[in-house]
Protein backbone atom coordinates (compact mmCIF):
# COMPACT_ATOMS: atom_id res chain seq x y z
CA UNK A 1 0.00 0.00 0.00
CA UNK A 2 1.16 3.38 -0.65
CA UNK A 3 0.61 6.63 0.79
CA UNK A 4 -2.69 7.32 -1.08
CA UNK A 5 -3.96 3.63 -0.49
CA UNK A 6 -3.92 4.45 3.02
CA UNK A 7 -6.07 7.64 2.69
CA UNK A 8 -8.24 5.84 0.96
CA UNK A 9 -8.35 2.76 3.02
CA UNK A 10 -8.68 5.36 6.04
CA UNK A 11 -11.85 7.07 4.93
CA UNK A 12 -13.57 4.58 3.69
CA UNK A 13 -13.18 2.73 7.76
CA UNK A 14 -14.91 5.74 8.77
CA UNK A 15 -17.47 6.61 6.34
CA UNK A 16 -18.19 2.84 5.76
CA UNK A 17 -19.70 3.94 2.18
CA UNK A 18 -18.62 5.06 -0.99
CA UNK A 19 -20.56 8.34 -1.09
CA UNK A 20 -18.98 9.11 2.32
CA UNK A 21 -15.55 8.70 1.35
CA UNK A 22 -15.18 9.99 -1.79
CA UNK A 23 -16.78 13.18 0.29
CA UNK A 24 -14.00 13.19 2.63
CA UNK A 25 -11.58 12.85 0.10
CA UNK A 26 -13.25 15.47 -2.55
CA UNK A 27 -13.12 12.73 -5.39
CA UNK A 28 -15.79 11.04 -7.03
CA UNK A 29 -17.40 7.61 -6.57
CA UNK A 30 -16.14 6.02 -9.45
CA UNK A 31 -12.63 6.71 -8.83
CA UNK A 32 -12.96 5.70 -5.35
CA UNK A 33 -14.30 2.62 -6.28
CA UNK A 34 -11.64 1.57 -8.68
CA UNK A 35 -8.44 2.87 -6.83
CA UNK A 36 -9.87 0.69 -3.49
CA UNK A 37 -10.28 -2.68 -6.08
CA UNK A 38 -6.83 -1.85 -7.65
CA UNK A 39 -5.32 -1.81 -3.86
CA UNK A 40 -7.44 -5.11 -2.73
CA UNK A 41 -5.52 -6.35 -5.97
CA UNK A 42 -1.91 -5.56 -4.81
CA UNK A 43 -2.86 -6.67 -1.54
CA UNK A 44 -4.47 -10.48 -2.26
CA UNK A 45 -7.60 -9.74 -0.09
CA UNK A 46 -10.41 -8.44 0.44
CA UNK A 47 -10.74 -5.34 2.79
CA UNK A 48 -14.46 -4.47 3.08
CA UNK A 49 -17.20 -6.98 1.81
CA UNK A 50 -20.03 -5.02 -0.51
CA UNK A 51 -23.65 -5.68 1.77
CA UNK A 52 -26.72 -3.19 0.70
CA UNK A 53 -24.93 -0.21 -0.32
CA UNK A 54 -22.46 -0.80 2.60
CA UNK A 55 -18.86 -1.63 2.72
CA UNK A 56 -18.33 -4.30 6.21
CA UNK A 57 -14.36 -4.40 6.97
CA UNK A 58 -13.11 -7.60 6.91
CA UNK A 59 -11.11 -9.28 9.60
CA UNK A 60 -8.12 -8.31 7.40
CA UNK A 61 -9.26 -4.76 7.33
CA UNK A 62 -9.78 -4.56 11.28
CA UNK A 63 -6.55 -6.09 11.54
CA UNK A 64 -5.18 -3.17 9.59
CA UNK A 65 -6.66 -0.32 10.91
CA UNK A 66 -4.49 0.88 13.84
CA UNK A 67 -1.34 0.43 12.23
CA UNK A 68 -2.75 2.25 8.88
CA UNK A 69 -4.28 5.38 11.46
CA UNK A 70 -0.58 5.24 13.09
CA UNK A 71 1.02 5.58 9.14
CA UNK A 72 -1.48 8.47 8.36
CA UNK A 73 -0.93 10.61 10.85
CA UNK A 74 3.45 10.55 10.48
CA UNK A 75 1.98 11.46 6.44
CA UNK A 76 0.19 14.28 8.19
CA UNK A 77 2.83 15.72 10.30
CA UNK A 78 5.58 15.23 7.47
CA UNK A 79 3.63 17.35 5.05
CA UNK A 80 3.25 19.51 7.82
CA UNK A 81 6.78 19.61 8.64
CA UNK A 82 7.39 20.05 4.41
CA UNK A 83 5.33 22.89 4.43
CA UNK A 84 6.79 24.82 7.27
CA UNK A 85 10.27 24.29 5.53
CA UNK A 86 9.12 25.30 2.50
CA UNK A 87 7.31 28.75 4.16
CA UNK A 88 11.08 28.98 6.23
CA UNK A 89 8.28 29.24 9.69
CA UNK A 90 9.69 25.92 10.76
CA UNK A 91 12.52 22.62 10.42
CA UNK A 92 14.12 20.15 12.58
CA UNK A 93 17.32 21.10 14.88
CA UNK A 94 18.49 18.31 16.87
CA UNK A 95 21.11 19.85 19.14
CA UNK A 96 23.44 17.89 21.66
CA UNK A 97 25.38 20.05 24.59
CA UNK A 98 28.03 19.25 27.30
CA UNK A 99 26.58 19.49 30.41
CA UNK A 100 27.46 23.29 31.53
CA UNK A 101 26.42 24.37 28.44
CA UNK A 102 22.86 22.21 28.18
CA UNK A 103 21.70 23.67 31.59
CA UNK A 104 22.98 27.17 30.75
CA UNK A 105 23.57 28.84 27.84
CA UNK A 106 21.99 26.16 25.41
CA UNK A 107 18.16 26.50 26.95
CA UNK A 108 18.73 30.71 26.54
CA UNK A 109 19.61 30.42 23.38
CA UNK A 110 16.78 27.80 22.18
CA UNK A 111 14.13 29.78 23.83
CA UNK A 112 15.16 32.74 21.86
CA UNK A 113 15.46 30.57 18.56
CA UNK A 114 12.03 29.07 19.17
CA UNK A 115 10.00 32.52 19.96
CA UNK A 116 11.35 32.91 16.33
CA UNK A 117 10.66 29.98 14.77
CA UNK A 118 7.46 28.14 16.58
CA UNK A 119 7.13 25.99 14.03
CA UNK A 120 10.55 24.63 14.44
CA UNK A 121 11.15 20.92 15.97
CA UNK A 122 13.61 21.48 18.25
CA UNK A 123 15.62 18.39 20.19
CA UNK A 124 18.46 18.59 23.45
CA UNK A 125 20.62 15.96 24.41
CA UNK A 126 23.08 16.66 27.44
CA UNK A 127 25.93 14.29 26.55
CA UNK A 128 29.50 13.64 26.92
CA UNK A 129 32.07 15.39 24.62
CA UNK A 130 33.01 12.13 23.29
CA UNK A 131 29.56 10.50 22.74
CA UNK A 132 28.51 14.34 21.49
CA UNK A 133 31.41 13.51 18.51
CA UNK A 134 29.88 9.92 17.78
CA UNK A 135 26.40 11.03 17.62
CA UNK A 136 27.09 14.00 14.92
CA UNK A 137 29.40 11.51 13.02
CA UNK A 138 26.38 9.08 13.28
CA UNK A 139 24.43 11.97 12.27
CA UNK A 140 21.88 11.02 14.67
CA UNK A 141 22.87 14.94 16.18
CA UNK A 142 22.83 17.94 14.21
CA UNK A 143 24.98 20.10 16.48
CA UNK A 144 26.96 19.64 19.23
CA UNK A 145 27.95 21.85 21.68
CA UNK A 146 30.98 21.95 24.20
CA UNK A 147 33.09 23.98 25.93
CA UNK A 148 36.17 21.65 25.28
CA UNK A 149 37.54 21.44 20.88
CA UNK A 150 35.80 18.73 19.00
CA UNK A 151 38.77 18.59 16.34
CA UNK A 152 38.26 15.09 14.85
CA UNK A 153 38.22 13.85 11.30
CA UNK A 154 34.65 14.34 9.80
CA UNK A 155 33.18 17.21 11.99
CA UNK A 156 33.76 21.04 11.37
CA UNK A 157 33.74 23.26 13.94
CA UNK A 158 34.42 26.79 14.87
CA UNK A 159 34.43 28.83 18.10
CA UNK A 160 31.58 31.25 18.70
CA UNK A 161 33.00 32.91 21.78
CA UNK A 162 34.14 32.49 25.04
CA UNK A 163 33.94 33.12 28.91
CA UNK A 164 35.62 33.65 31.95
CA UNK A 165 36.09 31.00 34.74
CA UNK A 166 35.35 31.56 38.48
CA UNK A 167 35.43 29.74 42.06
CA UNK A 168 32.57 28.47 43.11
CA UNK A 169 32.38 28.43 46.75
CA UNK A 170 29.85 27.36 49.86
CA UNK A 171 28.51 31.20 51.17
CA UNK A 172 30.19 30.16 54.56
CA UNK A 173 33.92 29.11 53.44
CA UNK A 174 36.96 31.30 54.74
CA UNK A 175 37.23 32.57 50.59
CA UNK A 176 34.17 33.87 50.86
CA UNK A 177 35.57 37.01 51.68
CA UNK A 178 37.97 37.12 49.05
CA UNK A 179 37.06 39.39 46.13
CA UNK A 180 39.47 37.62 43.40
CA UNK A 181 40.91 33.98 44.16
CA UNK A 182 44.14 32.88 42.82
CA UNK A 183 46.37 29.99 43.40
CA UNK A 184 47.95 30.92 46.54
CA UNK A 185 44.77 31.80 47.97
CA UNK A 186 43.92 28.26 47.47
CA UNK A 187 46.52 26.40 48.24
CA UNK A 188 45.78 23.56 50.71
CA UNK A 189 41.94 24.32 50.18
CA UNK A 190 40.18 21.00 48.63
CA UNK A 191 39.50 20.62 45.30
CA UNK A 192 36.28 19.60 42.81
CA UNK A 193 37.94 19.58 39.82
CA UNK A 194 38.88 18.33 36.05
CA UNK A 195 42.21 16.30 36.26
CA UNK A 196 45.26 17.26 34.17
CA UNK A 197 44.56 14.77 31.42
CA UNK A 198 41.44 16.87 30.43
CA UNK A 199 42.06 20.12 28.68
CA UNK A 200 40.34 22.13 31.16
CA UNK A 201 41.97 20.36 34.31
CA UNK A 202 45.48 20.77 32.11
CA UNK A 203 44.98 24.61 31.22
CA UNK A 204 44.57 24.86 35.33
CA UNK A 205 47.44 22.72 35.95
CA UNK A 206 49.06 25.29 34.11
CA UNK A 207 48.07 28.54 36.06
CA UNK A 208 48.42 26.88 39.18
CA UNK A 209 52.64 26.11 38.50
CA UNK A 210 53.11 29.79 37.42
CA UNK A 211 52.43 30.68 40.59
CA UNK A 212 54.62 27.96 42.31
CA UNK A 213 50.99 25.92 43.49
CA UNK A 214 50.52 22.54 43.19
CA UNK A 215 46.89 21.48 42.24
CA UNK A 216 45.52 19.02 44.61
CA UNK A 217 42.12 17.16 43.83
CA UNK A 218 40.09 15.98 46.51
CA UNK A 219 37.12 14.71 44.27
CA UNK A 220 37.49 14.35 40.48
CA UNK A 221 35.15 15.16 38.38
CA UNK A 222 33.98 15.20 34.75
CA UNK A 223 31.25 17.38 34.39
CA UNK A 224 30.35 20.65 35.66
CA UNK A 225 26.68 19.76 36.87
CA UNK A 226 28.42 17.49 39.05
CA UNK A 227 31.41 19.86 40.04
CA UNK A 228 28.54 22.33 41.41
CA UNK A 229 26.48 19.24 42.96
CA UNK A 230 29.68 18.68 45.09
CA UNK A 231 30.74 22.31 46.03
CA UNK A 232 27.19 22.44 47.69
CA UNK A 233 27.58 19.47 49.62
CA UNK A 234 30.62 21.39 51.13
CA UNK A 235 33.22 18.89 49.17
CA UNK A 236 35.63 21.57 48.59
CA UNK A 237 35.41 24.42 45.69
CA UNK A 238 35.87 24.37 42.14
CA UNK A 239 36.79 26.55 38.85
CA UNK A 240 34.18 26.12 36.40
CA UNK A 241 33.12 27.94 33.54
CA UNK A 242 31.28 31.05 33.90
CA UNK A 243 28.13 29.94 32.52
CA UNK A 244 27.73 27.78 35.60
CA UNK A 245 26.62 31.73 37.60
CA UNK A 246 23.46 31.56 35.21
CA UNK A 247 21.90 28.65 37.28
CA UNK A 248 23.85 28.99 40.67
CA UNK A 249 21.94 27.04 43.28
CA UNK A 250 21.04 28.59 46.71
CA UNK A 251 24.36 28.93 49.27
CA UNK A 252 27.22 28.89 46.58
CA UNK A 253 28.76 32.40 45.28
CA UNK A 254 31.51 33.03 42.64
CA UNK A 255 34.36 34.89 42.80
CA UNK A 256 36.46 35.85 40.15
CA UNK A 257 39.76 33.33 39.11
CA UNK A 258 43.60 34.70 38.41
CA UNK A 259 45.28 34.26 36.66
CA UNK A 260 42.34 34.64 33.60
CA UNK A 261 41.52 31.26 32.15
CA UNK A 262 38.51 31.51 29.32
CA UNK A 263 36.77 28.38 28.03
CA UNK A 264 35.72 28.61 24.23
CA UNK A 265 32.41 28.26 23.26
CA UNK A 266 32.73 25.72 20.15
CA UNK A 267 29.26 24.71 17.69
CA UNK A 268 30.42 21.64 15.26
CA UNK A 269 27.95 19.74 13.01
CA UNK A 270 28.94 17.44 10.38
CA UNK A 271 30.12 18.70 6.92
CA UNK A 272 27.99 16.11 4.53
CA UNK A 273 24.84 17.59 6.70
CA UNK A 274 25.47 21.37 5.10
CA UNK A 275 24.26 24.32 6.96
CA UNK A 276 20.34 25.56 7.14
CA UNK A 277 18.60 28.39 7.94
CA UNK A 278 17.73 27.00 11.04
CA UNK A 279 22.02 26.02 12.19
CA UNK A 280 22.52 29.49 10.50
CA UNK A 281 19.98 31.30 13.25
CA UNK A 282 20.95 29.22 16.32
CA UNK A 283 24.88 30.07 15.55
CA UNK A 284 23.70 34.13 15.75
CA UNK A 285 21.42 33.58 18.89
CA UNK A 286 24.11 31.95 20.21
CA UNK A 287 27.57 34.19 19.42
CA UNK A 288 25.40 37.30 20.43
CA UNK A 289 25.14 35.59 23.88
CA UNK A 290 28.37 34.67 23.59
CA UNK A 291 29.56 38.19 23.04
CA UNK A 292 32.26 40.47 24.56
CA UNK A 293 32.17 41.50 27.77
CA UNK A 294 29.16 43.66 27.58
CA UNK A 295 26.86 40.67 25.83
CA UNK A 296 24.09 39.37 27.90
CA UNK A 297 25.73 35.87 28.77
CA UNK A 298 29.07 37.64 30.08
CA UNK A 299 26.38 39.85 32.38
CA UNK A 300 24.68 37.21 33.66
CA UNK A 301 28.03 35.18 34.60
CA UNK A 302 29.08 38.61 36.18
CA UNK A 303 25.90 38.97 38.50
CA UNK A 304 26.27 36.83 41.20
CA UNK A 305 29.95 37.64 41.43
CA UNK A 306 28.28 40.51 42.93
CA UNK A 307 26.10 38.96 45.68
CA UNK A 308 25.56 35.46 47.51
CA UNK A 309 22.58 33.16 46.29
CA UNK A 310 22.07 30.51 46.18
CA UNK A 311 30.16 20.77 32.05
CA UNK A 312 32.50 20.74 30.43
Amino acid sequence: MNARDIEIFRAVMQGRTLRAAAEMLHVSQPALSKALRHCEDRLGFRLFQRTAGRLVPTAEAQAMLPEAERLYQELQGFKGFARDLGGHRGGLLRLGASSSLAVSLVPAALAALRREREAARLTLHLLPVRELADALLARRLDVGLALTPLALPGLESEVLGSVACVVLLPEGHPLAAEPVLRPALLAGAPEVGFAGWQDFGHSLDLAFEQEGVERRLAIEVGTTVSAVALVREGAGYAIVDGFACRTLPPGLVARPFVPEARRAVVMAHGPALGSSALMDRLRAILARLCAGPDGPAAQSARAPLAFTSGTQ
